[in-house]
């Protein structure tokens, strides 16, 4: 039993090298296996001559964010850290990052952001994946930051879009857009990109509202995805609804409306554009429990377009509600794991290069997981694996030539770093030769 107060034992200091962060270099060595440094460093940034070059930089901040930091300021931690600069080096002080991020321009966001796309990929190729889920999901960050603007609901702040891989809850490429941005500006060409670097790997895309639009659906087809879109309630989406026949509605028991009486029904939708085709619409109502005094209408409705036309309509719905697993808790841990809820800088510019970071810390968190980490582990929450391996007590030693990390004998996951460790060895060999 834990009795013992705060005055019955005593503080002092030690000679020797002790770090809280004996699990951080897990990861850094996850990046440099993904080659990371090399592309990193060859982004159009302008650095000081005898300065950190990026991927230093990159890294350093990456770090930062997996060990739970949520101001540059925390970088002080990491330095303070006596054992984790003997195993990794200085880091960069809070005020030089902040100048680094300042230093990024358009074309160095976007190759910043096709380095994080093909990140993802080669987690998703290494994983042995030959099919996989996407999502796209756009999300809000609140700000006071000078540039941060309203959206719609008169909340202020930044607006960004990312794209997931549901098999490993992984980010494959995000855009950071003004809070008064449309949900559905630039997802046609995001996700072009995302299908391009994907070649060769089956693709099932799922999408919220913001991906219901015709430049969006003529990308899908085109590149020859299979999907499910959220459908936005316009007029002409109404009008279809209203046109079912009676005769088609019946009842549907799914498990997200299991408080209301509701009933399914499929009609076609079509947005118009002579160069796409109608698509089927899956469409479920229930009656409204407080009518509108304007709108007669006794029902409320979801639908979704697809063109999944092989599967029973109670099947498409089933998949697209899973999205939940997949983007929207990815966006959660990116705004409350991650670091995202609080941006550094007041450019837009410099924020944008922020979440692409982000993005990339969290891609190789969950490349460690998935690949170098028991199968067990794939489905832990990044404060989890903070909590057991990241945040890990440990001696550094300098003896032989070589740095000894000291981890305590009744450490309960001590197996599964060292198995993780040599894992990651072999990764980089592996994809070195390959």
């Amino acid at each position: 039993m834990i009795t013992r107060a705060l005055e019955k034992y005593k503080v002092s200091t030690t000679s020797q090298s002790v770090t809280s962060y004996a699990g951080l270099p897990l990861f850094l060595g996850m990046a440099k296996s993904l080659g990371l440094e090399e592309r990193l460093n060859r982004l159009p940034v302008k650095v000081r001559e005898r300065g950190y070059r990026p991927a230093e930089t990159i890294f350093s901040l990456m770090g930062l964010l997996q060990s739970g930091g949520v101001a540059l300021d925390d970088m002080e931690l990491l330095n303070g850290d006596e054992g984790l600069r003997a195993l990794l080096g200085t880091f960069p002080a809070a005020n030089t990052v902040g100048n680094f991020l300042r230093r990024f321009e358009n074309s160095a966001i976007h190759r910043l952001g096709q380095i994080q796309l093909e990140t993802a990929v080669k987690v998703i190729r290494t994983a042995g994946l030959k099919s996989v889920v996407v999502d796209v999901d756009s999300f809000f960050i609140e700000s006071q930051k000078s540039n941060a603007v309203k959206n719609y609901e008169e909340k202020t702040g930044y607006n960004p879009v990312a794209v997931t891989c549901a098999e490993l809850k992984m980010p494959m490429a995000g855009l950071f857009r003004p809070g008064n941005a449309s949900a559905m500006a630039n997802v046609a060409g995001l996700l072009d990109r995302v299908l391009e670097a994907m070649k060769g790997i089956g693709v099932r895309v799922r999408s919220d509202s913001a991906g219901f639009q015709a430049g969006v659906v003529r990308v899908l087809r085109a590149r020859g995805a299979r999907f499910t879109i959220t459908a936005r309630k316009d007029a002409a989406v109404i009008d279809a609804i209203r046109g079912i026949k009676p005769a088609c509605w019946r009842t549907y028991k799914g498990g997200a409306w299991e408080n209301r009486e509701t009933e399914i029904a499929q009609t076609i939708h079509a947005f118009g554009a002579d160069d796409v085709e109608a698509h089927r619409m899956i469409v479920i109502r229930w009656k409204k429990t407080n009518p509108e005094l304007l709108d007669t209408d006794p029902y409320d409705y979801h639908a979704v377009i697809t063109n999944l036309d092989d599967w029973s309509g109670e099947m498409v719905l089933q998949f697209h509600r899973t999205r939940q697993d997949g983007s929207e808790n990815v966006n959660k841990e990116l705004k409350g794991g991650i670091g995202l809820s609080k941006l550094p800088c007041r450019k837009m510019k410099a924020n944008s290069a922020y979440f692409q970071m982000a993005l990339l810390a969290y891609t190789v968190f969950a490349a460690t997981k998935h690949l170098a980490l028991p199968k067990s582990w794939g489905s832990l929450t990044i404060d989890t694996v903070r909590s057991r391996l990241i945040r890990l007590a440990g001696v550094v030693a300098k003896r032989a030539r070589y740095v000894w990390l000291k981890i305590g004998k009744a450490y309960p996951y001590l197996r599964c770093f060292e198995d993780a460790r040599w894992r990651i060895i072999g990764l980089s060999v592996e994809m070195a030769t390959g």
